[in-house]
């Protein structure tokens, strides 16, 4: 059975493209779109104001992802790393691995194919 989990805070993503990310706002497909660099280099942080996985809470806890993507998004071959704050427990960490990685489903699960290397 899949363990219940959500998650509230903030969120912020900035990536390596010029002014506006074509992979997310352009005319084609979403992540269909060539980055303006050729390649993209994303960062995306996460402060969770209130979170749960199961019953471990993860309020107040941040993780920080990064990826690497050698073209258009949708052709997957990205390179993505997240790191778990420091103040996590062993069960917090675990949670939170399996949130970011899509393991436990929600709107990472949708990236996950697309990730060959795992930092």
């Amino acid at each position: 059975m899949a363990v219940s989990w959500q998650l509230s805070g903030s969120y912020f993503e900035n990536c390596s493209c010029d002014v506006v990310c074509p992979c997310l706002m352009s005319t084609n497909a979403q992540l269909t779109s060539k980055p303006t660099k050729g390649v993209c280099d994303v960062g995306l942080v996460f402060h969770i104001d209130k979170g749960n996985y199961g019953d471990v809470r993860l309020d107040g806890l941040n993780v920080a992802m990064f990826a690497h993507t050698p073209g258009p998004m949708a052709e997957g071959n990205w390179t993505a790393a997240a790191y778990i704050d420091g103040r996590a427990d062993d069960q917090q960490t675990e949670a939170l691995g399996a949130i970011f990685t899509g393991a436990a489903g929600g709107p990472m699960a949708a990236f996950a194919p697309m990730i060959s290397t795992n930092l």
